[in-house]
């Protein structure tokens, strides 16, 4: 994070969530949320010490999902970078997203998203408010990180196949 943001002072909104529910992210939250419709999920926003602007330094999500894109050889008009991480890994210029497998298991058949068999992981983080020589390996280094940890918490870290260091695309 400090190669991406040109500090290690950073702070986490611990306010209401989009839904108007107060809580706060934890990786415990946002596996039992997996199933919830968007604004009922946690999430993970950092901002940089003092900064006031309102805008996080990035965001983190996580969702159950029913599919993962197909892998294609090259995007078709290059401003993706796949990386070879869970399912499908990608970092474009406004954030990364990554899929990996986890079969999980709707709370309730009124779920918004049903049993699936994959977890879907996006980060926002603008290039344009990032600093550093790797801005897309350091963004997708983070979201495998908090990812692992979202795996092991659902029990399915074995098969989600999120290395302990994100290789080269």
């Amino acid at each position: 994070m400090q190669n991406l943001a040109g500090t290690d002072q950073f702070d986490e909104s611990t306010g209401a969530g989009e839904a108007g529910q107060p809580h706060t992210f934890t990786v415990r939250n946002a596996v039992r949320h997996l199933h919830d419709e968007y604004r009922e999920r946690t999430a993970c926003w950092v901002y940089k010490a003092g900064d006031d602007s309102g805008k996080p330094l990035l965001e983190i999500r996580f969702s159950a999902s029913q599919r993962y894109p197909a892998p294609s050889d090259k995007d078709a008009n290059g401003s993706t970078v796949r990386y070879p991480v869970g399912l499908y890994a990608q970092v474009g210029r406004d954030g990364a997203d990554l899929f990996f497998q986890c079969p999980t298991i709707a709370a309730s058949k009124d779920a918004y998203i049903g049993d699936t068999k994959y977890v879907k992981a996006e980060l926002s983080a603008s290039k344009a408010q990032l600093r550093g020589d790797s801005i897309d390996k350091d963004r997708m280094v983070i979201l495998n990180s908090v990812s692992r940890e979202v795996a092991r918490e659902a029990g399915c870290a074995a098969q989600a196949g999120l290395p302990t260091a994100v290789p080269n695309p």
